[in-house]
């Protein structure tokens, strides 16, 4: 859930405590709301986000009560006392504070009183265990005790609800005379704006250098991306050694991220196959033309009283005549 705070009002909220809401009203005692409050932010940070409200009643109205300073002497001011409750919980969601000094109409806020408002947006690094050591999540208008399965699912979501990028070298699929560079992702999630650079560049790539760092809108498991580094006869040689790979990237949220990793060719790329090789095409006229010698050996019949002569020769015994040799058998024409 995501709320414009610029723009956000009384008017806005719903008329009862849902999924997204939750409120608390001012007459509740400093001590319970400073725990209510982190328990609903890390209920709400594990479950999509949403907004704890207080200062109102049931029906969402303001009900006069929340004072602006809070404290044993009344001294701290009322954000920075919602602040501090909400840096206890661990680790820290993303999250705003409003104040609220104008009721447009629902209930009644004095010159001495507030509505705090705290969002808490939805979080990719959870779970989030709130002042007390317990994990939190919402069931529909509730803040409930997350049970252990649950707390387990969100950490495999915190693992796999982020993108993360690898690299792998590969032979060209349409030319496997081509060493390719790819970066995939090893997540659901999609990288954005991602940024990758070698330094130093291979030696046949020197001339490309303006074009680095490649800039690749999104990398996701549909869409990797490969690029032409070296040839694979001159991959010892031209590839360099000690080269860094460097990616950058965003998720969704705009949260940045790196993987930095020496390259390594040696090793990392499987030998070509004849299937796409030009040596595939001298294979099989090399079994062409033998298939077609020993026809012919079959037609005219073997020598092997014969010794081998050179076609310039020209005479065996006293008949003129050339010898060919066949893997099978010597051949008088």
């Amino acid at each position: 859930m995501k709320i414009d705070l610029g723009n956000f009002d009384l008017t806005q909220l719903p008329s009862a405590e849902d999924d997204n809401f939750e409120f608390k009203s001012s007459r509740t005692s400093l001590e319970d709301l400073k725990k209510k409050l982190s328990c609903a932010v890390s209920a709400f940070a594990n479950s999509g986000g949403g907004c704890f409200i207080a200062g109102v009643d049931s029906d969402g109205n303001a009900d006069n009560d929340l004072p602006l300073k809070v404290g044993k002497v009344g001294r701290q001011d009322l954000r920075d006392w919602a602040d501090q409750i909400v840096n206890q919980v661990e680790p820290v969601p993303k999250y705003e504070i409003k104040i609220i000094s104008d009721s447009v109409g629902r209930g009644v806020i004095q010159s001495d009183s507030a509505v705090l408002l705290v969002a808490v947006y939805e979080s990719h690094a959870g779970p989030h265990m709130a002042h007390d050591n317990c994990y939190y999540i919402r069931a529909g208008a509730h803040t409930v005790k997350a049970k252990h399965f649950i707390v387990d699912a969100i950490w495999a979501k915190r693992h796999f609800s982020k993108p993360r990028l690898t690299h792998l070298f590969r032979l060209k699929p349409e030319n496997e005379q081509v060493i390719q560079l790819g970066i995939i992702s090893l997540t659901d999630a999609p990288a954005i704006e991602v940024k990758v650079n070698i330094s130093p560049l291979p030696k046949k790539m020197t001339n490309l250098g303006h074009l680095f760092p490649l800039q690749i809108s999104v990398i996701d498991q549909d869409n990797p991306f490969f690029f032409d580094v070296v040839t694979y006869s001159q991959a010892d040689k031209l590839f360099g050694e000690n080269l860094l790979l460097e990616v950058e990237y965003k998720d969704l949220s705009g949260n940045s991220y790196n993987y930095n990793t020496r390259l390594e060719i040696s090793g990392s790329v499987p030998p070509v196959t004849l299937k796409n090789d030009a040596s595939a095409k001298i294979v099989t006229a090399l079994e062409s033309i033998n298939k077609a010698l020993l026809k012919l050996a079959d037609l005219v019949g073997c020598v092997p009283q014969c010794n081998f002569y050179r076609s310039s020769d020209r005479f065996l015994g006293n008949t003129p005549c050339t010898l060919i040799e066949t893997g099978r058998c010597r051949i008088k024409v």
